[in-house]
């Protein structure tokens, strides 16, 4: 892999802060949406966003992860230019989920960061925002007592009114983010995730449905992951016999002088 631009600068990673800084995380889990002025889609095509991500990262990833990288974009590219779009940690937090388990065995942690970085500036985000929310709202929902704790953080009553005033465009980030909150919180029988749902204004088949392409996006990589080793492994042992047939030709020739 090429070396990592030399702007790139350190990114927080999602773990819960320590004890003494829960109460403040709490208090912060009450930012949790905040409504963007509406940029028309028109103007930011696809095409301008993927341009934004080579430019500020130009180098190979492989192909493992840089397929389902660009599906991630362009399909965010959409939510985000989206008259009804609204910045919320709940999305924050999902996104991070996804792309932590995504990026999951990079050869580079340094580099798997920078990528990160690049992503979330081409949607017009700042990266150590996504960083710093998704970080505080996974330390609430760890130290909330089960899904009626998580429901103490009033992100879900904002949800829901801005979804009633049509205020409100929708990610599968949303979904992954609610499943995580629960995770995080020890709540994931299903009844847990429909009170969550209804609490923030959401469909509960539509939340489900993008679990379930989530979990299918994560059983696709990890078999790419397991061919690519096999195929990597392969080809260690073809070039081993091969060095050691030279080995063997070289030991024969000075034998025979």
């Amino acid at each position: 892999m090429a070396s990592i631009a030399a702007h790139a600068s350190a990114v927080c990673r999602v773990t819960a802060p320590r004890t003494g800084a829960r109460r403040a995380s709490k208090a912060r889990a009450t930012r949790g949406v905040a409504v963007r002025a509406a940029v028309d889609l028109n103007e930011v095509t696809v095409a301008d966003t993927k341009q934004k991500f080579l430019k500020s990262y130009p180098y190979p990833i492989p192909s493992i992860w840089s397929v389902a990288l660009q599906e991630l974009l362009v399909t965010q590219h959409f939510v985000r230019y989206s008259k009804k779009y609204s910045y919320s940690k709940l999305s924050s937090l999902g996104f991070v989920s996804v792309y932590d388990q995504l990026f999951e065995g990079f050869p580079s942690e340094e580099e798997k960061n920078t990528i990160f970085e690049c992503f979330v500036k081409a949607l017009e985000e700042d990266p150590a925002t996504v960083r710093k929310d998704a970080a505080e709202l996974a330390s609430f929902a760890e130290g909330a007592s089960g899904v009626d704790g998580v429901l103490a953080s009033p992100i879900f009553a904002q949800m829901k009114s801005l979804v009633a005033d049509g205020k409100f465009a929708y990610s599968r980030y949303d979904a992954i983010g609610l499943f995580r909150l629960l995770e995080l919180a020890k709540a994931t029988e299903p009844a847990a995730l429909e009170k969550l749902a209804e609490s923030s204004g959401l469909q509960l088949t539509k939340v489900n449905g993008d679990l379930g392409l989530y979990k299918g996006l994560l059983a696709k990589l990890a078999a790419a992951k397991e061919l690519q080793k096999e195929i990597f492994e392969r080809e260690k042992r073809k070039t081993a016999e091969r060095e050691a047939k030279k080995a063997e030709k070289a030991a024969a020739a000075e034998k025979a002088e």
